[in-house]
């Protein structure tokens, strides 16, 4: 059963404050506190609720990291199974969260056809960065120019490293910086590849806090005018109200995803 949040809600409240309709938007945010289930059930839902509603989209989530894209393919295709692809992408080692937080999220798209992309920087590339300096490492999967954090941003960097005063402020920007680098890199990436697909990014609302930090604000810097939506649920959010009425989808817009029965 969907959770009665809904989504023309959260558009209609993020398009007052300047951002692109549900229409419009070519990247869909859906941030999440790793460990928080409501996240996770708003993210099965907006999902859900844009394949009903007709709009073709593929999924870019952290959970898994750029090098295992293959494994996420073969498992789409039905080539294998869910385990299979747990233990290639080495899920448990490289992101380590429980399975079921997302399994509800890859099952739709197998069921439905939707790709699943692999957003994340891997932790080798993190390890090199973290031990050389990112201004030491080259790397084909970040940008040729790295951006720096803005002065807002760090400073809401130095918040979270309050908790952890032992570790090096310069290393812990260097690794942040490369993280939202990276994906970054990897959305614009998949806009060129999937040219009449919205890309729908599963991943921590630190590398997404709003539209104008993190990984949004380098995906701008990388491909001006990049229309960019981030929807949160109303737990996560200031707004609250009543479910409303998903508007009829334009006919434009009717390309639904493929479905076709896929083995376990």
């Amino acid at each position: 059963m969907l959770f009665r949040w809904s989504i023309a809600l959260m558009v209609l409240s993020l398009f007052a404050f300047g951002s692109p309709s549900l229409e419009e938007a070519e990247v869909i945010y859906l941030p999440e506190t790793h460990d928080n289930l409501k996240d996770h059930k708003f993210q099965e839902e907006v999902i859900k609720r844009l394949h009903q509603e007709g709009y073709r989209f593929v999924l870019a989530m952290e959970m898994f990291q750029q090098p295992f894209q293959k494994h996420l393919d073969d498992y789409i295709a039905c080539k294998i199974s869910e385990e299979e692809m747990l233990e290639r992408t080495e899920y448990k080692k490289r992101w380590g969260f429980p399975a079921e937080y997302y399994s509800p999220l890859w099952r739709f798209a197998k069921e439905k056809g939707i790709r699943i992309y692999a957003l994340n920087i891997p932790s080798e590339l993190v390890r090199r960065v973290s031990t050389y300096g990112l201004e030491n490492v080259k790397d084909d999967l970040l940008p040729s120019k790295v951006y720096e954090h803005t002065p807002q941003e760090k400073e809401r960097l130095r918040e979270v490293l309050k908790e952890h005063p032992k570790v090096d402020e310069k290393r812990f920007f260097d690794v942040q910086s490369a993280w939202d680098n990276g994906m970054a890199l990897r959305i614009v990436r998949i806009l060129s590849e999937e040219k009449s697909a919205k890309v729908v990014v599963i991943l921590g609302r630190g590398h997404a806090p709003d539209l104008n930090s993190g990984v949004p604000r380098i995906v701008q810097l990388l491909r001006k005018g990049t229309k960019q939506l981030i929807m949160e649920s109303s737990s996560s959010s200031q707004w609250t109200s009543p479910e409303i009425t998903h508007p009829p989808t334009p006919q434009s817009f009717q390309t639904a995803n493929r479905e076709r029965s896929c083995s376990p």
